[in-house]
């Protein structure tokens, strides 16, 4: 599948027109015009110079503790660390820190749009989300902690659609399709001179572990993204059948993630130790603003945001009266600044009935797609290239659905945990309407793409259509409506 000259004309012209918005954002927008700026930037900061975690309380840190009297330092998240060394060796280029740490976030896009483009045509439609709103590209404008993680759903997507070229896991999934898998086999053979099995490289096992594992000390709220991730590709591989990717690479992958985890649990422990179960309420009631501090909150007399549920909100009143879900619905595409720039109101339910289109077209071969295709030959059964489901044999055919509808039904399933913790962190902890919780559906969504790429590319053109109108009008508010107006 070669794209025309057309086709890759605009995918670079997209790539850079997205660099060009994002890192015009990033240099035009003054200090802290930004959600919460400030404290990332404090927490960026701290490591900037020193290399240790930080007790909580501790003095050094004071410029990373928010209004609510906690820092993101002592939580998990390593992406401060990682930002801090970065703003560190190039702030003698940005001139200002914040900028440097800015670059960070910047770099992270730029390097996945590299991905894109190294990815065979047929699986670049994994990337294809990342296009869809401007609020994506949004926090990679400014230095934040949603960036990181996203960035690393999205590498994880990649290593996945590694796999897929370099063994036909999936050929289970493919009735219909036995005339690319033959020709998948042939190009393994001349790649690797030998199985198909053993194109599944170990360095790609070894990342894919390295990157889930990065995501477990990344934001908490993409924890529903590796709940998902493991499952829908265990269901996919399971249902392949294929040994080039069975309970050992999966068993390496799990081992890596756990690895990297107990490694961050085991620094946080040795240097900094054992702390009194009421530091953070402490540190809080000392650092807190007067309406967040614990005590406050106890009397209720604090910020109405926090604690909804506990002070008597029902869940129907987050709808009818705080309007959780038409916050939520524009803060998902293109609210800039500290959530007062609004594009028009209109812009926000057109592309909110793109996205329903595109989700649409992106389960059509689970809903569409029917079995169809020769049956292979007797030579190619005993060399176990697959095991197709045909015409002649209507209980494959009928796995061969069942198992299209699995993984549909997976997404489906994590996509609403991912909306229903986003609700629930609103109601019982802090009221949080911003669609940048729900981005780890992003990752989702890139993984069906991925997994419906090659066998069902037909649909691919109505991906790519209503993607491309979702990406014009995404390019439209973010030119007009953020950069127009944004503080300067």
């Amino acid at each position: 599948m070669r794209p025309n000259p057309l086709t890759r004309l605009l995918w670079l012209a997209a790539m850079f027109a997205t660099m060009a918005v994002v890192c015009a954002m990033s240099f035009v927008s003054a200090f802290n015009a930004h959600p919460d700026e400030k404290d990332h930037v404090g927490a960026g900061r701290y490591y900037m110079e020193y290399w240790d975690p930080p007790k909580v309380g501790d003095e050094r840190a004071r410029g990373a503790y928010s209004n609510y009297g906690v820092s993101y330092l002592n939580q998990l998240d390593a992406v401060y660390f990682f930002a801090g060394k970065f703003a560190r060796a190039v702030v003698p280029l940005a001139g200002k820190d914040y900028l440097a740490l800015r670059l960070f976030n910047v770099c992270l896009l730029g390097w996945l749009m590299l991905l894109f483009w190294r990815l065979t045509p047929p699986y670049r439609v994994s990337f294809l989300p990342l296009f869809i709103s401007p609020q994506i590209w949004y926090i990679f404008s400014y230095f934040n902690g949603d960036a990181l993680p996203l960035a690393l759903s999205f590498l994880a997507v990649f290593l996945v659609c590694r796999l897929l070229e370099q063994t036909d896991a999936l050929s289970g999934l493919t009735p219909g399709a036995f005339e690319d898998v033959v020709a998948s086999h042939a190009q393994m053979m001349n790649v690797t001179g030998g199985s198909p099995d053993a194109g599944v490289r170990t360095g790609t096992l070894v990342k894919l572990g390295l990157v889930l594992g990065l995501l477990t000390v990344s934001k908490q709220n993409y924890y529903v993204f590796l709940a998902f991730f493991l499952c829908f590709w265990a269901v996919a591989v399971a249902a392949a059948r294929r040994p080039a990717l069975g309970l050992r690479q999966a068993l390496l992958v799990v081992a890596l993630l756990a690895g990297v985890l107990g490694l961050r649990l085991g620094v946080d422990a040795w240097v900094v130790g054992h702390q009194p179960p009421d530091a953070v309420y402490k540190a809080a009631e000392q650092l807190a603003a007067e309406d967040f501090k614990p005590s406050k909150q106890a009397e209720g007399k604090g910020f109405w945001g926090m604690n909804m549920r506990a002070q008597g909100l029902s869940f129907q009143e987050m709808f009818t009266k705080w309007n959780w879900h038409i916050w939520t619905q524009r803060t998902s595409f293109g609210v800039y600044g500290y959530m007062k720039i609004y594009a028009p109101l209109l812009f926000y339910r057109y592309i909110t009935w793109m996205l329903y289109a595109l989700l649409a077209a992106s389960l059509l071969p689970a809903l569409l797609a029917r079995p169809a295709g020769p049956e292979p030959d007797r030579a190619s059964r005993e060399s176990g290239l697959m095991a197709i489901p045909t015409p002649d044999v209507p209980a494959g055919a009928g796995q061969g659905r069942l198992v299209r509808w699995a993984l549909a039904g997976v997404f489906l399933i994590f996509a609403g945990l991912t909306v229903a913790q986003s609700f629930w962190h609103s109601w019982t902890a802090d009221f949080q309407a911003q669609g940048r919780y729900f981005f780890p559906i992003l990752g989702m969504l890139g993984s069906l793409l991925a997994c419906f790429a090659v066998p069902y590319r037909r649909f691919q053109p109505l991906v790519w259509i209503v993607g491309a109108c979702m990406w014009g009008m995404s390019m439209w508010s973010f030119v007009t409506v953020g950069l127009e107006r944004i503080a300067r």
